[in-house]
């Protein structure tokens, strides 16, 4: 069954279009605030639409978050790569995850995918492949890293698993940040940055998570 994503591009009428926008506009707004258990019937609710319009635009949920949070992706992507051109490696690395965090405290709906990789099992589509963020992101943020180790400003047992197990113990404080209604997100993320610091400290007495642990954990975590 070809769903609407695979069918031929053709122009969509003015009303059309404009239901369109009001659903893409709605899902970023109930994805950033309720995070991806939101449905697409909640979303057309609050778009204006009938839930069978919303179904004539997109299949599922993961479609309609496929097309809101695309653009999401490839701008991280982007801002990786870019992060290779300043000059401070520690400021590149942490320049980097710290608008990277920033991004997912207002937007619940990017944290859990970046997370968990994807919703339902069903992984994003990136540039027409099936791929996930981390995926996607692992080869410029592994070059910060390196980068930054051969300066010796990040400690050499620092992995990019634990970047990724760092973004997910971000979601808690972002919880906190809401309860409080203040960002102290920022302290606690200043506190894990810190952790990565080459200061001489004593070696990390566990090896950093593989990429199948990693899966493992964000499954895990997913699932409660």
């Amino acid at each position: 069954m070809t769903s609407t994503a695979d069918a031929p591009t053709r122009p969509l009428r003015r009303d059309a279009a404009r239901n369109r926008r009001a659903l893409l506009d709605a899902g970023r707004e109930v994805f950033a605030a309720r995070g991806l258990e939101a449905t697409l019937d909640e979303i057309a609710h609050h778009a204006g639409v009938g839930v069978g319009t919303a179904y004539r635009h997109f299949a599922n949920k993961q479609e309609l978050a496929a097309a809101i949070f695309k653009d999401d992706f490839e701008q991280l992507v982007e801002s990786a790569r870019a992060a290779l051109e300043v000059e401070d490696p520690w400021q590149a690395l942490t320049g980097f995850i710290e608008s990277t965090v920033a991004k997912q405290a207002d937007d619940r709906g990017l944290h859990e995918l970046m997370t968990a990789g994807a919703m339902n099992e069903q992984p994003m589509q990136v540039d027409g492949k099936l791929e996930t963020i981390r995926e996607a992101l692992f080869e410029p943020v592994a070059a910060l890293m390196e980068r930054a180790k051969k300066s010796g400003c990040l400690r050499q047992d620092a992995s990019p698993t634990d970047l990724a197990a760092i973004l997910l113990m971000m979601g808690s404080t972002f919880t906190v940040s809401e309860a409080v209604s203040r960002p102290v997100w920022k302290r606690y993320l200043r506190l894990l940055l810190d952790g990565l610091r080459c200061t001489g400290c004593a070696t990390l007495p566990e090896d950093a998570l593989d990429v199948d642990e990693l899966d493992l954990a964000l499954a895990v975590v997913k699932k409660h």
